[in-house]
């Protein structure tokens, strides 16, 4: 990995300090040799020893099962969480209180979009590469100068046309009887509601596709979700929903309740 792409990834791995300062106390990419990439300035030396020698020995306890990809090791205020990004190693130590969000996006999304795309210029033909705009390189502000004998051609620009509104029929209410679910493969953010009533408004919307729910309890308590079908052929039409036990709670609500529930249109 050249300088220019280890200072890249200093730059990236620097923000997540600036934007989260009471969550992440601990942070550094590092090749498989040791190598640091980049690292926090609250990082101290020490720290990436400790971590990087734990890594190896738990890396070469693994191989008899495949190796690691992801691995987090949860302390008493403190949570250790190590990524493996192609060919190096992402290791943050945040406070367990702390926003863990800005943690996940940091780590899961930013940081190995930005690793995936280094190594696609790395592997372009050189060519190719310097055409390619880092992600953190500031564009050029100089206006381009025209050539005394270049006259700029006025083309006009035409008004652009407001698209048609659409227009959906009033959202429908239905009322539903609350069933509560529980078991291992049940997401705690997800709903399940009867096929026919899915049917329904989908026929009302021609087909649209619909992603999410309003709840409302009898009480004015109310939320949005996601939503499943019932699978289940006995109860798949009658006028239930099924909530999950975190739902429950956020609504005040509990079984053999009922709720209004009307799909959210986009």
């Amino acid at each position: 990995m050249t300088d220019a792409q280890s200072s890249t990834l200093q730059t990236i791995i620097g923000e997540l300090k600036n934007i989260s300062p009471e969550t992440t106390t601990t942070a550094l990419i590092f090749q498989n040799n040791g190598q640091i990439m980049g690292s926090l300035e609250t990082t101290t030396e020490d720290q990436t020893k400790k971590i990087i020698l734990n890594l190896s020995n738990i890396a070469s306890e693994a191989e008899t099962i495949g190796g690691i990809e992801n691995l987090t090791i949860q302390g008493r205020d403190n949570q250790l969480n190590i990524s493996t990004l192609n060919d190096l190693y992402l290791a943050t130590v945040s406070s367990r209180s702390g926003n863990q969000e800005i943690v996940k996006s940091f780590t899961h999304v930013l940081i190995p979009t930005v690793v995936n795309l280094l190594d696609q210029l790395a592997s372009m033909p050189k060519e190719e590469a310097h055409l390619q705009t880092s992600p953190f390189e500031e564009k050029s502000t100089k206006e381009p100068v025209l050539e005394v004998e270049d006259k700029p051609t006025i083309v006009p620009i035409p008004e652009p046309h407001q698209p048609p509104e659409r227009f959906f029929p009033s959202t429908p209410t239905n009322q539903l009887m609350v069933e509560k679910i529980v078991g291992l493969m049940v997401h705690s953010d997800t709903v399940r509601i009867a096929p026919n009533i899915l049917a329904q408004w989908s026929e009302l919307y021609n087909g649209k596709q619909i992603t999410r729910v309003n709840i409302e309890a009898l009480d004015g308590k109310k939320t949005t979700c996601k939503f499943k079908p019932i699978k289940d052929t006995k109860t798949s039409t009658k006028g239930v929903i099924q909530i999950p036990e975190k739902i429950l709670q956020t609504l005040r609500t509990d079984k053999g309740k009922l709720v209004m529930v009307k799909p959210v249109i986009e």
